[in-house]
């Protein structure tokens, strides 16, 4: 089952070829290193199948303070209640909620071309709104901002983990690294939904 929402495979199939065509046309933004620095990384999916390689992004668990995590929350907050897989351990105990109107966006971390898509964990707590998923883009003159995808109103009323969404990063060149935070949002003010643990996957091949 695909959570992107589309008017069906056409919607997700622009936002996917508007997030390849923006890091392609930012890779001249970042920095001319290599690779970024090599993350500790698990199976957090492999329960779903996946057995591929993830890194928790910064703050990623959502455990501890606002401070611990470092994310920067706009009518959201930090909840009791974590995902019931517990991927991160029996200890976790916090998410994420975003109401109506919020948006949660994590610290920036360095992605490079290895790092073709991310997973988390959403349920959807009241109904009205898409959950949208952005990619805030560190560039010389800014910040730019681009959809990478959309949970629908609806396809998640219990804990679950995402579908992989492709961030667009396989277009940058293998000399190029870029800075980039994702943003997490709910449009409509007569919705909410809750996030927990946040990974990508470092590894194009798997």
């Amino acid at each position: 089952m695909s959570y992107f929402i589309g008017l069906r495979g056409a919607r997700r199939t622009i936002r996917r070829v508007a997030a390849a065509t923006c890091f392609a046309f930012l890779a001249s933004a970042g920095s001319a290193l290599a690779s970024c620095p090599a993350q500790p990384v698990s199976t957090p999916f492999q329960q779903r199948g996946d057995t591929n390689s993830y890194f928790l992004v910064p703050g990623g668990s959502l455990e501890g303070t606002l401070d611990d995590i470092g994310w920067n929350l706009s009518n959201a907050s930090l909840s009791e209640g974590n995902e019931p897989f517990n991927v991160g351990g029996p200890g976790d105990s916090q998410s994420v909620t975003i109401d109506g109107g919020g948006n949660a966006t994590t610290p920036f971390f360095c992605v490079d071309n290895s790092m073709a898509s991310m997973r988390f964990f959403a349920r959807q707590t009241a109904p009205g709104s898409d959950l949208q998923v952005e990619a805030v883009i560190r560039a010389r003159h800014g910040e730019v901002v681009k959809p990478i995808g959309d949970l629908t109103d609806g396809s998640m009323p219990s804990w679950a983990p995402t579908d992989p969404i492709d961030v667009g990063a396989g277009q940058l060149p293998a000399w190029r690294t870029i800075m980039v935070a994702l943003r997490f949002e709910v449009p409509s003010a007569d919705s909410s939904w809750q996030i927990d643990d946040v990974y990508v996957d470092p590894y194009r091949s798997g």
